[in-house]
């Protein structure tokens, strides 16, 4: 060969090898643990995507059996609540400072009603939370066994 040609294949195929060693194979162990954290960083990702997925579908499966129930205060309870709860602060926080001339009085809960409500929602909802947060963290760590 002569000298120009084996220069040339001497640089491309030592870039096409240096590209290549370079591409698949990590330079130092600080890039594969980088690799490593950069994959399981994902995977953990992927994990709790997938148990934020469940509980949500947890809880709009209970939430239409509770929609379906046939005694009415099963399923009429929490948005009877919930609409009482958000006409009194309307009422009292948004509409009085413009209607008060009108004669509107705020709406008084005392704070004991208040307290009671809030805790009766804190608990149903917390135990709940707590019970699918335990189904789905269970399943999850089935899966990845």
């Amino acid at each position: 060969m002569t000298p120009i040609v084996g220069d040339i294949l001497e640089s491309t195929a030592g870039k096409l090898v240096k590209g290549l060693v370079d591409k698949f194979l990590p330079k130092s162990a600080t890039e594969v643990e980088k690799q490593d954290f950069e994959i399981k960083g994902r995977e953990f990702v992927i994990t709790e995507l997938k148990i934020n997925q469940e509980t949500i579908d947890s809880v709009n499966k209970t939430m239409q059996a509770e929609a379906k129930s046939e005694y009415w205060m099963q399923w009429a309870w929490r948005p009877t609540v919930g609409f009482t709860f958000a006409s009194t602060i309307i009422n009292n926080y948004i509409l009085l400072p413009y209607l008060k001339f009108a004669g509107l009085e705020p709406i008084i809960i005392p704070d004991s009603i208040w307290q009671a409500m809030l805790i009766v929602l804190g608990v149903s909802a917390g135990t709940r939370g707590l019970e699918k947060w335990e189904k789905s963290k269970t399943k999850a760590i089935r899966q990845s066994v």
